[in-house]
């Protein structure tokens, strides 16, 4: 019993190690802004009980704090969302007392929690993960003396003081005969249309119309503005009153922006002048010929100077195209009386087709895009269209949701609820989705075929190999129970305790025994002749004394690069760095070198790995192209390395410059980017996205600069200015 003593001993130092686990609160307010790979880590008070003190400043536009937990940062919102995201399952949800609040993990972007607080004061947020609750202690905002509080919050700044600002006091409304009303007279309108909501309470929590209103202002003048809001029925109305008229003589631009990226270029893309139309004979006209269209809806507006603040009609124009094929397309509109026509005359009929859209991305390959065409369904000559995967591996619980696309466009979609599929259990399955066009009828087909292999160490089932196995292993030896085949962990034929000590060497080590290891080093195809593959021999460490080398000469380096060190030819087995972390070789200045990387799998971890780079040359010089690329909302493309128009422009200092001005954000926004080199994702910075937040509505000018030999940390500035 004392080798067992001395196993349950070191568990127990495990189970310490793996308790204070970083959990992180993850919000908007004083919680910085929401990303999927920030917010702020927990105090651990220990136990599995964590805490988070927070203020809410004076100066804070809203009292109003959303928030869910995160037991890790992501790499995206839907890692962060189906994997870590610790929140409500259907909806916001409301916190008004100190009271403990069961929570979840929600498995996608369900809600969030979400308190009213008062300014200048401080909370404590309290998560215990033993039993899945949280509380926040603080003074939450009291019921407003006489009802509550109704504010008017849009679009326009000549008219509202500010754009979308909730917490603007001085649009609060007042209550006359039974209705709350906002009025301001004397404002200047331009011809077009502004919208609005009323806010409840300065909090977008409750909001009214669920859909802006949108009042459309006929003429350019001088105005009187009112607004009432009935609190009983929701209702919301707008008065204008013509003052004085003001004759237009400006000179307009009119632009076409709209879903279709066939037929417009881009989408809902005001600014591109490819689409600005042409006065013919009094109208002003749109034309593209022989453009390759799906069935479906085309949704589009008619934009006035390239500003969204005019464009026609208020609600979208809807166009229907009944068959896929290529069209000649005209579109006109008359800028005195805003009417607007669509034709589209068929130039050549082609047949419909079918996709499978769904979830999880791991097995549609992504999630939700019915443009994937990878997943575009086969037709059989019964006329039977067919997706099928074959050996999927699924465990019980798990879910599958999707739904048939017709002509890659969300209009027409079958069934009408998503079809809903619950795995029951453990195995590998081929899946197979038949869709018959003629009854509208979908079938889905699971067929398991093959067990899942258990995982070595995973006593316990849950496919996953941690400190709860060993647990589980220890609690099978001491009641005889029956042992699982991957209890067997050091693959002897039993299951005894020495079991249990290669179980905790594994957790501690991410190596299990075996007779003999082969280590191999996988990086970029630039350095290591082949792209990230375990399986490539020339890459293999040479074994000297328990220490392994690789060595490369004459090699043209031009920056960083990384690597890992892979066991066995398989991920699975042994890897270093373990998960998403790379190991980073630091390139001081262009050149050619010669490479020398050690490997010592006993040592410490920071000791493991050591490169050393030694330069025998120079390279011809390269004049280098950098290309921002990031989140579509200000760069026009999604994260497009080779989008040459978030090229950066190089100055005399050799630093590099992008700008973009009159961007225009009508609410709270996240922006990401990385700057990438020579239109590659094989050298961006940083490794991280860089990460920034528009926090108010508002028309912003933008400048980043990236320095390519500058420090990692100082490689890159971003700055936002939002115009007066």
């Amino acid at each position: 019993m004392k080798k067992l003593t001395f196993v349950l001993s070191i568990m127990i130092a495990l189970v310490g190690l793996n308790a204070n686990a970083a959990v992180y609160i993850v919000g908007d307010g004083p919680l910085g802004g929401w990303a999927f790979n920030g917010g702020h880590e927990m105090f651990d008070s220990g136990n599995g009980v964590y805490t988070y003190d927070m203020t809410i400043a004076e100066d804070a536009e809203s009292a109003t704090v959303y928030f869910v937990f995160a037991d890790g940062r992501g790499t995206d919102w839907t890692e962060f969302n189906n994997t870590m995201r610790i929140g409500p399952t259907s909806g916001n949800i409301k916190i008004e007392d100190t009271n403990w609040i069961e929570t979840q993990k929600a498995g996608g972007d369900n809600g969030a929690y979400y308190f009213m607080g008062i300014k200048g004061e401080s909370y404590t947020v309290t998560y215990d993960s033993s039993n899945s609750k949280f509380k926040v202690d603080g003074n939450f905002e009291q019921p407003h003396v006489g009802g509550d509080t109704y504010t008017v919050a849009g679009s326009n700044a000549a008219l509202f003081g500010t754009t979308w600002a909730q917490g603007n006091a001085e649009n609060d409304m007042t209550l006359v005969d039974g209705l709350y009303t906002w009025s301001k007279d004397n404002v200047e309108l331009s011809k077009g249309s502004f919208e609005f909501k009323v806010v409840v309470n300065h909090s977008w929590g409750e909001a009214y119309p669920a859909s802006n209103y949108i009042q459309t202002v006929a003429v350019k003048g001088i105005y009187n503005v009112k607004i009432t809001f009935n609190a009983e029925t929701k209702d919301v109305a707008c008065e204008l009153t013509l003052v004085e008229e003001i004759p237009d003589t400006d000179v307009h631009t009119y632009t076409v922006a709209g879903s279709s990226a066939a037929l417009f270029g881009t989408e809902w893309d005001a600014a591109n002048e490819d689409n600005n139309m042409k006065l013919v004979e009094g109208l002003y006209t749109f034309t593209k010929n022989n453009v390759e269209l799906t069935a479906g809806n085309i949704e589009f507006k008619v934009v006035e100077d390239h500003n969204w603040n005019i464009a026609y009609p208020s609600q979208n124009w809807i166009a229907t195209i009944d068959e896929n094929g290529n069209y000649d397309v005209k579109i006109t509109f008359n800028a005195e009386t805003q009417e607007i026509t669509f034709n589209a005359t068929a130039v050549e009929v082609t047949e419909d087709f079918y996709t499978v859209a769904g979830e999880p991305e791991a097995i549609f390959g992504a999630e939700w895009n019915p443009s994937y065409t990878a997943n575009n369904m086969v037709k059989g000559e019964d006329g039977i269209y067919t997706w099928t995967k074959n050996d999927v591996e699924m465990a019980a619980g798990d879910v599958i949701e999707f739904k048939v696309v017709k002509n890659a466009n969300w209009s027409t979609c079958y069934p009408e609820s998503n079809w809903h599929y619950e795995c029951d259990a453990d195995g590998i399955y081929d899946l197979t989705i038949t869709f018959n066009p003629e009854t509208e009828e979908v079938n889905f087909i699971a067929a398991k075929h093959e067990e899942v292999s258990a995982a070595r160490g995973d006593v316990d089932g849950d496919t996953n190999v941690n400190i709860a196995d060993v647990t589980a292993l220890i609690d099978l030896l001491l009641s005889n129970g029956q042992a699982p085949a991957s209890a067997d962990c050091n693959m002897d034929g039993t299951v005894n305790i020495a079991d249990v000590t290669t179980l905790i060497d594994y957790l501690l080590s991410g190596n299990w025994p075996v007779e003999e290891m082969v280590y191999t080093v996988v990086g970029d195809k630039s350095v290591f002749g082949s792209n990230w593959d375990p399986a490539d021999e020339a890459n293999n460490m040479v074994e000297e004394n328990g220490i392994y080398t690789w060595s490369k000469t004459g090699v043209s380096l031009y920056g960083n690069f990384e690597f890992k060190v892979v066991g066995n030819h398989d991920w699975s087995v042994y890897e270093w760095p373990i998960g998403m972390n790379n190991w980073v070789a630091n390139v001081a200045e262009e050149g050619v070198y010669d490479i020398l990387i050690t490997f010592n799998p006993e040592a410490d971890d920071a000791e493991r790995i050591s490169c050393t780079l030694t330069k025998t040359g120079d390279v011809d010089p390269i004049e280098h192209v950098y290309t921002v690329a990031g989140t579509e909302n200000l760069f026009g493309s999604n994260w497009n390395a080779a989008d040459e128009a978030n090229d950066m422009v190089k100055g005399e200092n050799g630093i590099y410059t992008w700008t973009k001005e009159d961007v225009e954000f009508t609410d709270y926004a996240t922006i990401e980017f990385k700057v990438v080199q020579d239109h590659a994702w094989t050298y961006a910075w940083p490794s991280s996205n860089w990460w920034a937040e528009i926090t108010e509505a508002g028309i912003y000018n933008f400048v980043i600069t990236f320095d390519p030999n500058a420090e990692d940390k100082s490689k890159i500035t971003f700055t936002a200015t939002k115009q007066q």
